[in-house]
């Protein structure tokens, strides 16, 4: 799946209301404190089990009958977070974030940002009774979905703080790991975050351990690109990039796997070497890329990617 991307106008609003999130809490570095954001935003966050439907559905009864929709169907929820498996939601009648408690703490934070996201998106109200797919076309719930992605990252990553990171040290995964301690968050955020701010031709792969994948999973779940990547390199596929990995990548199952070094044609059929990096984190396998050189070798073959001899593994 490719990382879906919003208009510049649209993300300049959104960073804008998060910018003024930022301000108002006072923000000086490091972690964001998630609750003052809730006590600023007048949001209330209240915890469920996916996996105990009684408890789910105690929660969704103790709601205060607002939206006409909850009226009319209250078991509308319960139904939406059970198919489709979500680990958070927002209410907007109510101002309040529902979320799974089974959740790992740190991908709690991202759940709840992104929900806050959709709280202060005004045009986001009218779709947020659950994200129930069912009211919105694929591709209008895919950029909702963007939209608060790109809003998440702003309130857990701000803006200068991330930036003054992220080019103080080398772009590595250990690196990237470390900075994702700083701000308190999941290193699969934190990799993501970074490749789109990246100066540099970037990009990340997020998805299964080409090894060890788990059934009905897709390969590559997400494609992360920074914008000189995606220029200059817009002929890489995500089927390239699983092909590559399915030949790289170390059987070892967490954490640092190795590195390689690899050949990527440009737009212009130039040939450019890559560092790729890999890391387990119990869940996803995490790639990292970045363009280290051009190539002095004259490199033909049909393929847009062509394995060079592998390092660290």
């Amino acid at each position: 799946m490719n990382n879906i991307r919003i208009d510049a106008r649209t993300a300049k609003d959104i960073d804008e209301r998060i910018d003024r999130i930022h301000r108002d809490i006072d923000y000086v570095g490091g972690k964001v404190p998630l609750l003052d954001v809730r006590e600023l935003l007048r949001l209330d966050l209240q915890y469920y089990r996916a996996n105990d439907p009684k408890l789910l559905e105690d929660v969704i009864h103790k709601l205060k009958l607002g939206a006409k929709q909850i009226i009319r169907r209250p078991m509308l929820l319960v139904d939406v977070v059970k198919k489709f498996d979500l680990s958070a939601l927002f209410v907007p009648d109510r101002k309040r974030i529902l979320m799974d408690d089974s959740v790992p703490d740190l991908k709690k934070r991202w759940c709840e940002s992104h929900e806050v996201a959709h709280s202060v998106i005004p045009w986001h109200s009218d779709y947020m009774l659950g994200d129930n797919r069912t009211t919105l076309s694929q591709d209008c719930h895919h950029q909702i979905e963007a939209e608060a992605n790109h809003g998440a990252a702003r309130l857990l990553f701000p803006s200068k703080a991330f930036s003054d990171a992220r080019r103080s040290i080398a772009p590595t995964l250990i690196n990237v790991r470390e900075v994702a301690k700083h701000f308190g968050n999941t290193i699969t955020s934190t990799l993501w975050r970074y490749v789109e701010e990246s100066d540099e031709a970037s990009f990340a792969a997020i998805g299964e351990h080409p090894h060890h994948p788990r059934e009905g999973k897709p390969l590559v779940e997400y494609f992360v690109r920074s914008n000189l990547f995606e220029k200059q390199f817009s002929k890489v596929s995500v089927a390239d990039v699983g092909r590559w990995l399915q030949s790289c990548c170390s059987y070892r199952r967490n954490g640092p796997l190795g590195a390689s070094e690899i050949a990527i044609r440009d737009v212009n059929d130039e040939t450019q070497i890559f560092l790729v990096e890999f890391f387990g984190n119990g869940y996803n396998l995490l790639t990292l890329a970045r363009k280290v050189r051009a190539s002095s070798v004259v490199i033909s073959v049909p393929s847009g990617l062509v394995n060079i001899p592998e390092i660290g593994l």
